[in-house]
């Protein structure tokens, strides 16, 4: 008797009654692990193509079907995307991706890229102004689509709006006149994949890269953000206050607002200064 298909130790009748949220994360996992980064490779003719190519993914994706999920979601249309290609790819189709290689930005469009980087400041005061729900939207995007290790896509985003959620966050700079938005994750699929042990780095540089991306976006939305870190105090008042699991953990917080200061941006050491040679 052959042994039963496992993924990340899982057999499907477990992936069958698991929570969509941690299948979901696997989904995005193994796409990414067992498809993208070695279709490339593949179509270059720098790697072989093995019979099963793809095979682990569209297992996934048959799974997530069989259950009735929702299969129009930004994420689980590029899975199925990729799984089509795998196949197309394992049967001896061409592929043509419809994608181009990265170029140098035009000149005018660097001065924008330059405005972004160089002139972002951390701003800690703002106007009694309030921002609408369509920029915290925007902003929220933007720190969605922040690399993300692995892509297992663990990043959730509480918005906090009224000052007594503010007193759940502890802060060491004085918090009125703006949102707060709460960069967690859900560790449970971390640890569905056991990375919680092999790559523990990850989930700090995960919520990093997304508050980064946060901080920038507002900043090209005229807005203005700061970026602040919190310990396990304020992960439990805020995994409480909202009624969630205790795999529910919140990492950074940005304030973001309407600014009401302009102070000096800071300036950096020589970039001979910093780069590190034998």
């Amino acid at each position: 008797m052959s042994e039963p298909v496992t993924v990340h130790g899982y057999i499907e009748q477990e992936l069958m009654e698991m929570d969509p949220a941690i299948l979901r994360g696997i989904i995005h996992e193994r796409i990414h692990h067992t498809i993208e980064v070695n279709i490339y490779r593949i179509m270059a003719g720098k790697r072989g193509i093995q019979k099963s190519f793809g095979e682990t993914g569209e297992y996934l994706m048959d799974i997530w079907k069989r259950r009735g999920l929702p299969t129009d979601a930004p994420d689980i249309q590029w899975s199925l995307n990729y799984v089509g290609l795998a196949r197309m790819l394992r049967t001896g189709g061409e592929l043509d991706l419809g994608t181009e290689l990265p170029e140098a930005f035009p000149d005018q469009e660097m001065e924008t890229v330059n405005k972004l980087i160089y002139r972002r400041r951390s701003i800690r005061q703002f106007k009694d102004k309030p921002v609408p729900d369509e920029l915290i939207r925007k902003v929220i995007q933007a720190g969605l689509y922040a690399p993300h290790g692995c892509n297992v896509g663990t990043t959730r985003f509480v918005v906090f709006k009224k000052p007594e959620e503010f007193k759940l966050v502890r802060s060491d700079i004085p918090v009125e006149n703006c949102v707060m938005i709460v960069v967690c994750q859900d560790m449970r699929l971390y640890k569905a994949m056991r990375f919680d042990k092999a790559v523990p780095q990850n989930i700090y540089y995960d919520a990093a890269a997304a508050a980064d991306h946060i901080c920038l976006m507002a900043h090209a939305l005229g807005l203005g953000a700061c970026w602040l870190t919190h310990g396990e105090e304020t992960q439990k008042r805020v995994r409480e206050y909202l009624g969630l699991h205790d795999e529910f953990v919140s990492r950074n917080h940005i304030i973001v607002g309407w600014p009401d200061e302009a102070p000096i941006k800071s300036q950096k050491m020589k970039v001979d200064e910093v780069i590190i040679t034998k």
